[in-house]
């Protein structure tokens, strides 16, 4: 009688062992994570204009979302959904690799905006060992930052202030003119600790010359 009734028990574990075999059978593979991202060249630049195009007119096109079982590569998701109250919806951009690392480019899309960019970059050792991620261009209602990233994944970044030719809480973004002002630059070491949504220098560096930079945004 107590053979029959262990019978169920066995059973259930089992079962139970089958069920994790299969998931971890479908569990994604890093590989599967990098198929996600179209492949580029390095280095590899941010347009301006575009993204203030994009702010101004809220033109660009519906990207398509990392799928929730690939976030598990980016364990600085988490951190990023603790900064805003919106849940992110990241998209992927671009990979690319050198030779002792792997970089992924991702925009850590909020809510329903278009116009509102955070790219970051997550970079990871050609085991698929994770590194570090940076924040490195982006564009929002108050500061537009652009980036190039070099192929020994470091990144000269600028950062600017948009101002409004009206106010933007009362006239939003559509046929608003904006001027940009050069505020902040500095070259990061992506193969190190950082943020994915805000760049966090140590030190602030004065801008120059600032004249050539704002003549290419005319």
């Amino acid at each position: 009688m107590k053979k029959n009734a262990a019978i169920p028990t066995i059973l259930l574990a089992l079962a139970s062992l089958f069920a994790f075999q299969v998931k971890a059978q479908d569990a994604p593979t890093f590989q599967d994570f990098l198929a996600q991202f179209p492949a580029a060249e390095l280095p590899y630049s941010f347009n301006a204009e575009e993204l203030q195009g994009q702010l101004q007119n809220n033109t660009t096109a519906k990207a398509k979302r990392l799928g929730w079982e690939y976030y598990e590569f980016l364990p600085e998701l988490e951190r990023s959904a603790q900064f805003s109250s919106m849940p992110v919806y990241p998209e992927p951009v671009a990979k690319f690799e050198t030779e002792n690392n792997i970089a992924v480019l991702y925009n850590i899309a909020r809510g329903l905006s278009r116009g509102t960019k955070t790219y970051s970059i997550t970079i990871f050792d050609k085991e698929g060992q994770y590194v570090g991620t940076h924040y490195v261009a982006g564009v929002n209602p108050n500061s537009l930052t652009v980036a190039t990233i070099a192929e020994n994944l470091s990144a000269d970044v600028k950062e600017y202030k948009v101002n409004w030719a009206n106010d933007f809480r009362t006239f939003g973004a559509q046929d608003n003119q904006i001027s940009l002002n050069l505020t902040d630059f500095q070259t990061i070491d992506l193969v190190a600790p950082g943020n994915p949504d805000q760049i966090e220098w140590s030190s602030r560096t004065a801008p120059q010359d600032t004249s050539a930079d704002l003549a290419k945004m005319k």
